[in-house]
C-alpha cells in the first residue's frame, strides 16, 4: 500500500532561490571589488612592459606628467617638486613603498630625482608600466 504525502506541494521558486542568492552575491562581489584597482585619476600614457610587478596594491602613488619640467603628483594631490621631499617624509610613518605612474614622454632626469630621491628616503621603488601587446603571428 502506497502512502500519499500530507504536505502542501512546494514552489518551484524554492529550488531557484539559493542559485539567485549565489548570483547576487557574485554580482555584488565583481561591482565592489573593481573600486580596489589603483588609479591615480591623472591621464598618462605609461610605457609598455612584459613584466609584472605584485606586492604595490597599497602604495603611495606619483605621477609624473610629460614634458622636461612636467607636474608632479603625489596620490592624486598636485605638489611642487621642490616640496616633494617634505610630502614623502609625512607619509614615511604608512606603507614604505612607492608606485610611479610616468608618462612615456616624461623626463627621464626627471623621473630618476624622483625615484632617487623616494628610495634614499627608505621607499621601495616600482614603475607603472601597460601590458605588452601580443605579438602578431606570421
Amino acid at each position: 500500500m502506497k502512502l500519499a504525502s500530507q504536505l502542501p506541494s512546494q514552489s518551484p521558486w524554492l529550488l531557484i532561490t539559493p542559485l539567485l542568492n549565489a548570483i547576487l552575491l557574485l554580482l555584488v562581489y565583481f561591482l565592489f571589488s573593481s573600486g580596489f584597482v589603483i588609479q591615480s585619476g591623472i591621464t598618462v600614457e605609461r610605457p609598455r612592459s612584459t613584466s609584472r610587478l605584485s606586492g604595490f596594491d597599497r602604495a603611495h602613488l606619483i605621477t609624473l606628467q610629460a614634458g622636461e619640467q612636467g607636474a608632479v603628483f603625489l596620490d592624486g594631490n598636485l605638489t611642487p617638486y621642490a616640496q616633494l621631499r617634505q610630502s614623502l617624509l609625512h607619509w614615511r610613518q604608512g606603507e614604505r613603498k612607492v608606485l610611479i605612474h610616468a608618462d612615456r614622454l616624461a623626463s627621464t632626469g626627471r623621473l630618476t630625482e624622483v625615484s632617487n630621491l623616494a628610495m634614499e628616503l627608505g621607499f621601495e621603488v616600482a614603475l607603472a608600466t601597460e601590458p605588452a601587446l601580443a605579438p602578431s603571428g606570421p
